[in-house]
Formats: structure tokens, C-alpha cells, sequence
């Protein structure tokens, strides 16, 4: 028999998905499948019930949330060497890997890409040794997503990430770094810097023309020290996409990147995966290619 087991975060988002459950369950009860639900009460508990899955236990996985509540579930599939198609349905406040996917925000629909059994092999990153989808990040505006309050988000959604960036940037200064690839080397002062497997992140949607997520590459994009004027100029740039042949921004395509803090100060090693606290500078990241199986619209 056909099974599906569904891996759900009320806490995501608006916190609505559980609201359509029913047809959740009534679209792959009537399809013939039979039909399993983890509801996650705290940080961890996917990884520990996903430990638990083999290969043999179902044709298809499936995960409700946001770009966090995906990352935990792919690092346990990876980790536990599990090679179960994944069916997203994007219910967290950015859900930029979703948008790569082109799903929609509607569980009956999302279902029934699912169903339609179009499966695309898509890249992931590595980062010291743990796993992400979407993007590595550090420098100005990493914790936002970390700190804000969660009813904050709920109720602005991506324009809380805007707003709550803003706040740290009379008191953030530039911190040195040194990018390393297969073929450059490359030291400067940066306010921030992402590593994307994708054209987006937090909401930005134009980060990287012409990146996708199954090419084999990861796109790294940082913004170098200049005065505040500048970068206000720039942003708006970001917005439009048109920010890649701007002097104020170092733009790589690379399947494999070292990045080092050359600083002392500890708050300046942070990074943020995903939109969760991710390791400690120096990272070494690098593409695995094509090594997940999702359920896509495109």
C-alpha cells in the first residue's frame, strides 16, 4: 500500500495549516494512501521521529512550514541516508525554497502537485558538516530572523525582517573576510555576505539572476564596506535585481567556497542557515548536487 507521513510545525507562519488538514488527508486518503502526521511540539523532534524511518517505510515524505521546518527534515533525511521524495507545502513567512519550486501557498493544490508525481532533483549545501537548502549567511541583518518576536512576524510577515534589519544598522560596522574558491582568493571589508542556492532569500527575490536550484553552483553575494548613502542606493538596486554589476558588490559562481572571519571579535564568526543559528566562521561550503528528491511545479 502507498504511504505518506506528514511532518507539520504549527507554529509557522500564520499558524493556519492545521486549518486544512482535513484536506490533507482527504486528497491522499481518496488517492489510496494510507496516511501518518508528526506534529511538532519543539525544535528537534522532526529529526529524532525522522531517525526512526527507513527507505521501506513510505513512498512519500512531506513537510509544512517554513524554510526552517524544511532544513530540519533534509538534514535528517541526509543524515539518516533516507531517499524519500519530499512534498513541500509552504506555510513559514518567507518560504524562498518553496518559491524556487513554484508552490503555492494552498495545501489542496500543493497536494495535487504532489500527486501528479513530478519529481525534480534539486542541489542542497553542506556547511561543516550539517545541510541547507536555501542560503548560509553572516554579517548585517544574520540574527534578524533568529531575534524577532514570533507575533511580530506572524502578523507583518516579510516586512518584519525589513523593518527588524533596519534597527541594526546605526550600530553594525564592516568586518573583514577572506572568500576562498577553487580559483580565487579574495580579502575585503563586507557588511554581509549569502551563500544562495537559489535567486532568493528572506523575501528578496532577485538576489542572483539566473541561479537555480538544481545547476550545480551555489551564488555568493556580498555587500563590501562603503558609507551608509551608498548602501541605501544599493538596496534599492537589490530590490530591482540590478545589483550584481554594482562596485559595491563581490558576485561569485562557485560550487565550493572557504569563508573566514578575519576579526577577533566573536559576534562578527556568527552565520545563520536557513533562517536558524548556523555554525561558527570559518565555513566550508560546498554544492551537493542534485541530491534531493522533491515534488515541484515547474
Amino acid at each position: 500500500m502507498k504511504r505518506i507521513k506528514l511532518f507539520y510545525n504549527p507554529a509557522s507562519g500564520d499558524k493556519s495549516f492545521h486549518l486544512q488538514l482535513d484536506t490533507f488527508i482527504h486528497k491522499f486518503q481518496t488517492a489510496g494512501y494510507d496516511v501518518s502526521i508528526f506534529r511538532s511540539n519543539k525544535k528537534g523532534d522532526i529529526t529524532e521521529a525522522v531517525g526512526k524511518i527507513s527507505n521501506d517505510d513510505y513512498s512519500i515524505l512531506a513537510v509544512a512550514g517554513g524554510d526552517g521546518t524544511v532544513n530540519e527534515i533534509i538534514n535528517a533525511m541526509v543524515k539518516n541516508n533516507l531517499t524519500i521524495p519530499l512534498g513541500i507545502f509552504p506555510f513559514g513567512t518567507a518560504n524562498d525554497f518553496a518559491g524556487h519550486l513554484n508552490l503555492p501557498k494552498d495545501v489542496g493544490a500543493c497536494c495535487d502537485i504532489i500527486l501528479r508525481n513530478n519529481i525534480k532533483k534539486v542541489d542542497i549545501g553542506e556547511v561543516n558538516d550539517n545541510y541547507f537548502i536555501n542560503v548560509c549567511c553572516g554579517g548585517l541583518f544574520t540574527n534578524v530572523s533568529q531575534t524577532i518576536d514570533l507575533h511580530f512576524k506572524n502578523t507583518l510577515g516579510k516586512l518584519a525582517y525589513y523593518i527588524k534589519g533596519i534597527e541594526q544598522l546605526p550600530k553594525f560596522r564592516p568586518f573583514a573576510l577572506r572568500i576562498e574558491s577553487e580559483d580565487t582568493v579574495i580579502e575585503d571589508l563586507f557588511y554581509l555576505f549569502l551563500v544562495l542556492n537559489g535567486n532568493s532569500a528572506g523575501g528578496f527575490e532577485r538576489l542572483a539572476k539566473g541561479a537555480a536550484v538544481d545547476d550545480g553552483f551555489f551564488d555568493f553575494v556580498g555587500i563590501k564596506a562603503r558609507p551608509f548613502h551608498e548602501l541605501a542606493v544599493l538596496f534599492l538596486k537589490i530590490l530591482k535585481g540590478e545589483h550584481l554589476d554594482d562596485p559595491n558588490v563581490l558576485f561569485l559562481r562557485k560550487s565550493e567556497f572557504k569563508i573566514s572571519c578575519l576579526e577577533t571579535e566573536k559576534y562578527f564568526f556568527e552565520s545563520d542557515v536557513d533562517g536558524e543559528k548556523g555554525p561558527d566562521l570559518p565555513l566550508e561550503i560546498k554544492v551537493c548536487h542534485r541530491k534531493l528528491e522533491v515534488f515541484a511545479n515547474i
